[in-house]
């Protein structure tokens, strides 16, 4: 298959997505031996196969070439893919040479009006990039997807376990409102207040909440010290 899409912006896509310094250098590197495979010699001459390209990486130190078949690996598969779909196939099967990349916006200049000219550009260059994305979407055979609710982490160790922390799930005004429920002035407006064990006791001792109540609740909030403040006879402590 034969494709007009360069290779730069299929590299350009790949890095767009945010990668370790390491990989993007192994990424130019790669970029570069495709490109010196393919200025060096004539269409058929040239082998841009994934096979072949990985073997001249390993020459080079950047990776083992049978890993090029790993998950891991397969955004330097796509690259080189890139460059055997720009490449095209053997001339014995080839259709006629397509325009050089400097050449084939050449048609634009045929375009009087200028504005007209630079809106048919653009076009043009979005369309080239969103081939280039599809280019590097066919070459992906795995795509993982994150399900983990928000906030979840991952517990160290060896069995990946997602851990939620409860105070990750709420919304601002679910947190505002447990502060509230603990927040001692709020409470001495309705005539109540914190106990020494976490309980909310109205003005004559008796349980509005029971003991424990404040302290869940400043744990769920992820409270520094982990307790509210608490207020004794009246008394703050």
């Amino acid at each position: 298959m034969t494709t007009d899409v360069h290779p730069d912006e299929v590299l350009k896509a790949i890095l767009d997505k945010g990668n370790r310094r390491d990989k993007e250098e192994k990424l130019r590197k790669i970029h570069e031996l495709c490109s010196l495979e393919y200025s060096r010699h004539s269409q058929g001459a040239r082998d841009l196969s994934i096979a072949n390209m990985a073997r001249v990486a390993e020459s080079h130190g950047l990776f083992k070439a049978r890993t090029i078949y790993n998950k891991q690996s397969e955004d330097y598969a796509a690259l080189i893919k890139a460059w055997e779909a720009y490449n095209g196939p053997k001339p014995s099967k080839a259709v006629k040479a397509q325009l050089a990349p400097a050449d084939k916006h050449a048609f634009l200049k045929k375009i009087e009006d200028p504005a007209v000219r630079s809106l048919c550009q653009m076009a043009i260059i979005e369309r080239d990039k969103i081939r280039a994305e599809l280019n590097m979407l066919k070459s992906v055979t795995v795509v993982p997807i994150d399900m983990r609710p928000l906030g979840a982490e991952i517990a160290k160790g060896s069995t990946n376990v997602a851990i939620i922390e409860p105070a990750a799930q709420l919304t601002d005004s679910e947190r505002n409102a447990l502060a509230a429920a603990i927040d001692p002035k709020s409470l001495a407006q309705q005539k109540l207040r914190i106990g020494d064990t976490g309980e909310i006791v109205d003005e004559r001792g008796r349980f509005v909440f029971n003991p424990g109540f404040a302290t869940a609740i400043a744990k769920i909030l992820g409270r520094s010290d982990r307790t509210p403040m608490l207020e004794v006879k009246g008394k703050r402590v």
